[in-house]
């Protein structure tokens, strides 16, 4: 209990306190993580999300970044930040389709012309609803961020003919939907965490993996891979995820501070991504065989693709077919 002495003391030395002395204002300590590098696209866009933050938030807001899969894996950092462990994740969307499988529809193959494309149809209403299918999750997305167009590695032959690709041990993404694409055109597919895929190629456990530009070259894949063959089967975004536990602590203010920092992020990172992509086809075609996949071959999977979508529906749930089918209907007309 306060005494009437203590109450009087505290109430002297408030009333002494001269005018203009600011109240000290909260600060927060967030922790963001990774399977990102600093020197790509997504690492840079990381740092650049922290210091907006800082900035926009006078200080008040300060992000600690976990990169290289330092707190675990892409899976394990999700699971963290539906339980509180982690604020932030940088992640591929098919590490999140076991949380929200609706997810999987912007990875259906062959689903995108361009990148263009894609962002204009992720930054309005089917970005939005899809980031409601993460809200039982705890999860919100905050931004959209580019990977660039999928292609394949092996080390066995180029990839000209649709039978080039049969029995090919492919890790792939941990996507029903890219399973059962890879599986009817005869692959093997396996899919395995980023974070394991260089040693499964240098032991032989796999003949070869499917990732963009920006993953190929900075992280070495072709270290482990002779031929590299543009497939373009995908574009699979990935996903600055804020944990709404996290951004339920802050003011009104502070929120509005998030969402410009994720903002400007975003944009920083797909303009740098795209820029960077013929200087990163430089340096693969240099370490690499790359080859051009006839359109007659291109075509030969695009109808393989098409013939998965209807059971990919399956696992997606009704959100996600509805999803895809605007995306579809908006294309035809």
């Amino acid at each position: 209990m306060i005494t009437r002495k203590l109450f009087c003391l505290c109430l002297a030395a408030t009333m002494a306190m001269p005018f203009g002395v600011a109240v000290a204002q909260e600060t927060f300590e967030f922790r963001l993580a990774s399977f990102a590098n600093d020197g790509d696209s997504f690492g840079q866009a990381q740092t650049k999300f922290a210091e907006e933050l800082a900035t926009r938030s006078g200080g008040r807001i300060r992000v600690s970044i976990f990169n290289n899969n330092s707190l675990g894996s892409n899976r394990e950092a999700i699971e963290m930040a539906t339980m509180n462990s982690v604020d932030f994740v940088v992640t591929g969307v098919s590490h999140a389709t076991r949380y929200a499988p609706a997810l999987d529809a912007v990875m259906l193959p062959y689903l995108w012309e361009s990148r263009e494309d894609m962002f204009e149809a992720l930054d309005g209403e089917t970005g939005d609803r899809l980031d409601g299918t993460l809200e039982s999750q705890g999860l919100s997305i905050i931004g959209w961020w580019d990977n660039g167009f999928r292609h394949v590695s092996n080390n066995r032959q180029p990839i000209t003919q649709p039978g080039d690709i049969a029995g090919l041990k492919l890790r792939t993404l941990p996507s029903a939907v890219q399973v059962e694409f890879f599986r009817q055109l005869g692959a093997i597919p396996t899919p395995m965490d980023f974070s394991e895929l260089l040693p499964a190629l240098r032991q032989g456990i796999i003949d070869g993996q499917e990732n963009p530009p920006a993953v190929v070259y900075p992280y070495q894949i072709y270290e482990a891979q002779k031929y590299y063959s543009l497939t373009g089967h995908v574009n699979e975004p990935m996903l600055l995820l804020a944990s709404d536990a996290a951004i339920g602590r802050l003011p009104d203010d502070l929120k509005t501070a998030i969402d410009e920092a994720a903002a400007s992020a975003s944009e920083f990172q797909r303009q740098l991504n795209d820029e960077r992509t013929e200087e990163l086809m430089a340096g693969i075609r240099a370490e690499m065989e790359v080859n051009d996949v006839p359109e007659a071959t291109l075509a030969a999977f695009r109808k393989v693709a098409v013939s998965v979508y209807e059971k990919a529906y399956e696992g997606m749930g009704p959100e996600g077919e509805a999803i895809v089918r605007a995306i579809l209907e908006k294309r035809s007309q």
